[in-house]
């Protein structure tokens, strides 16, 4: 058997099995490859080709096989028809596949238009060119050129854009759903949580991110082979904030090439470091292209750039001002330096630097080299079948434990946590009441009560929205990585809810236990007839997690995290003013109906329904006070069903409301990968 250069005879007596399993004999890495994917064994008459339950499949003379016997010369493909490993038998096994080999990426006539006024601005203007396969192509060029713009094109990421890009033959974009697992993708802001230790954060995003037949201990040993590979091992116990610039940018690209991409994506990965960083960051990446990568940067950093293959100039207005070899580049522009060739950007914004390059005879090679057939797509290999991913219930376990060590790592969240409700709590009790919240034993009024109940569903609103107003926002950047990478959009959505339900309701608790506790109470309520200080406490429990999710819609709406004080200062206002007790809601036309959006409307009256307020608000001499009577206060189980129900009701439709939100923010690439399969929920 010949494998990777080693050649063994074959032994009847041997089975040999070929898969991810470094163990195997034959091992494949690539990852639409099972763990034990196929074996070959001898029946004592002929060699047996047998699959072994794979996910991709094992083909034969482009047809699936479950069984079929091989003879010398005998082709066969694991992983996919078209585009898996092949290997040929001869007495031997031989791999030819060249599903891992990098392929060239072709842009052609990129361009993105955005509105602008009454008229429109090019961000890009018909940018066109070819990253070779194992290469390293920069993208530079001054501010506001376009470079950032141009990397989200590429995988359709960027709205509005226009033009063709190829990758092994296909329409990125458009395909960007089946080839994501060979797309490794590098923000220009870190996609960490800064919080956790280096191997930490890679296992996590490689419990996301490998095939659902991965097993923990094949996840590991990636980990630990990326980390070296890296030279980060020595930091791998550390945590990410106590990293050097540099290093967290190696954490980055450890997080991308845990899947082997093929293609690697970098925009500014060397922003803010210095010459010795930008450095080392820049050899990384022409190792990672000498390691059979096709990797493009954009950069800021012109110190680097012999180490490129080829560079790409934007010149201001997004259009190709050189494409080529970058030794050649400086006497393209008649420049003894870079900062020479970006000050003549500047100096003659007028000029038409895309025209003098289309002029050039460099262009008309690239132009030779870009002319091909558009019936490229239709006879480009097809797209193996992306692997499986982690199911929904193993995502949302990953994420939920990785919250939690992130919320476990923050002291200054779990003091504010812890806090809140004891200072509400105690707040609450200065309000006097010589009754609690009974009724007084010579039949007047009890006006404190209706206030007691109102200021501890208020503060139950500030604490719930408090807890969720932020928590997607701040994550946004990890998030839109982690979906492009194949993340339910519903199970990180779920995580959140968890986490922070357990958090909302165990300070509900806290909250009543101490507002509560010095006052007196009815001695009945209507759903727990002889404790209504629990019935009271799931109430204020509900309104929390109401309010919590009232925050996650929040989050998902605002753009930066300093937008939700002034909303979450809002939000409360509001609760006090539709509570019920502020003023009559009751019979006031278009009032009435709004306060049916705020949760303390329902929980305030679900809490009247407990306490019978009607009655402990209303004097015994027959007059009515303009706050007496409430329809929703009615002391009936029906009516307390009804409030709680439409506190339920306003969790809910604002999950939905939130996925949606969520999706919305995504470009259209990203919400076709949850596409497949169909029964994984979304």
């Amino acid at each position: 058997m010949e494998f990777n250069g080693i050649t063994e005879a074959l032994d009847t007596a041997k089975t040999y099995v070929l898969g991810r399993d470094p163990h195997a004999d034959i091992p494949c890495q690539e990852a639409f490859i099972s763990w034990r994917h196929a074996q070959i064994h001898w029946d004592g008459k002929t060699w047996v080709l047998q699959d072994l339950d794979s996910t991709n499949g094992t083909y034969a003379q482009g047809r699936r096989i479950t069984l079929a016997t091989i003879t010398d010369g005998a082709v066969f493909t694991v992983g996919d028809a078209a585009d898996g490993v092949q290997l040929r038998f001869a007495g031997a096994a031989e791999v030819r596949g060249d599903a891992n080999e990098a392929s060239s990426l072709i842009a052609r006539q990129l361009t993105v238009k955005v509105k602008c006024g009454r008229g429109s601005r090019r961000l890009l203007d018909r940018v066109s060119f070819e990253a070779p396969p194992k290469s390293m192509t920069a993208v530079i060029g001054p501010s506001g050129s376009g470079k950032s713009v141009l990397l989200r094109a590429l995988t359709g990421h960027q709205r509005n854009a226009k033009g063709k890009v190829r990758y092994e033959g296909h329409n990125l974009p458009g395909s960007f759903a089946q080839l994501r697992h060979q797309i490794g993708i590098v923000p220009q802001q870190d996609v960490l949580h800064p919080q956790l230790t280096v191997r930490t954060a890679l296992r996590h995003t490689a419990t996301l991110r490998f095939p659902r037949e991965t097993d923990a201990a094949e996840r590991d040993r990636r980990v630990d082979e990326v980390l070296s590979d890296l030279k980060l091992d020595l930091h791998a116990d550390q945590t990410v904030t106590t990293l050097s610039g540099g290093q967290r940018k190696r954490v980055s690209v450890a997080q991308e090439l845990l899947t082997r991409p093929s293609l690697l994506l970098l925009d500014e990965p060397t922003s803010g470091l210095d010459a010795g960083m930008d450095r080392d960051v820049m050899r990384l990446l022409r190792g990672l292209a000498d390691g059979g990568r096709t990797v493009l940067v954009v950069t800021h950093s012109v110190r680097e750039l012999e180490l490129c293959d080829k560079v790409l100039v934007l010149a201001p207005g997004g259009s190709v001002a050189y494409f080529g070899p970058p030794e050649e580049a400086l006497e393209f522009f008649g420049q003894d330096t870079w900062a020479d060739v970006f000050s003549a950007f500047e100096a003659h914004s007028g000029h038409d630097w895309a025209g003098r390059w289309r002029e050039s005879p460099q262009y008309m090679a690239l132009a030779a080299a870009l002319r091909t057939p558009d019936t490229q797509v239709s006879t480009a290999r097809q797209i193996a079948a992306p692997p499986k991913p982690p199911r929904w219930t193993t995502q949302l376990s990953t994420l939920v434990s990785r919250y939690l060590a992130v919320l476990a790592s923050d002291r200054g969240f779990i003091g504010l946590m812890t806090l809140l409700p004891l200072v509400l709590g105690l707040a609450n009790t200065l309000i006097p009441a010589d009754f609690g919240l009974r009724k007084p034993p010579d039949g007047t009024s009890n006006v404190e009560a209706g206030t007691i109940i109102a200021s501890l569903a208020i503060s139950m609103c500030f604490v719930g929205a408090t807890n969720s107003v932020r928590e997607l926002v701040k994550e946004r950047a990890i998030y839109e990585r982690e979906r492009a990478a194949g993340l339910s959009r519903s199970a990180y959505l779920a995580s959140k809810i968890v986490v922070l339900g357990l958090i909302t309701g165990a300070q509900g608790i806290v909250l009543c236990a101490i507002s509560l506790a010095p006052r007196d109470l009815p001695s009945e309520g209507v759903v727990i007839k002889g404790t209504p200080a629990v019935e009271m406490t799931l109430v204020i429990m509900l309104l929390g997690f109401t309010s919590m999710m009232c925050g996650l819609v929040t989050s998902s709406l605002v753009k930066t995290a300093e937008r939700t004080m002034p909303l979450l200062a809002l939000f409360s206002v509001a609760q006090y003013m539709f509570s019920g007790i502020a003023f009559r809601l009751a019979g006031s036309p278009g009032v009435e109906q709004a306060a049916w959006l705020a949760p303390s409307r329902w929980a305030v009256a679900a809490l009247g329904a407990t306490l019978d307020l009607e009655q402990v608000l209303r004097p015994q001499d027959g007059t009515t006070r303009p706050l007496a009577t409430d329809p929703l206060w009615q002391h009936t189980l029906g009516q307390w069903l009804i409030d709680t129900g439409v506190l339920l009701a306003t969790t809910l439709i604002c999950y939905l409301l939130t996925i949606q939100l969520l999706r919305r923010l995504e470009p259209e690439p990203v919400r076709a990968v949850q596409a497949t399969p169909k029964c994984w929920p979304r």
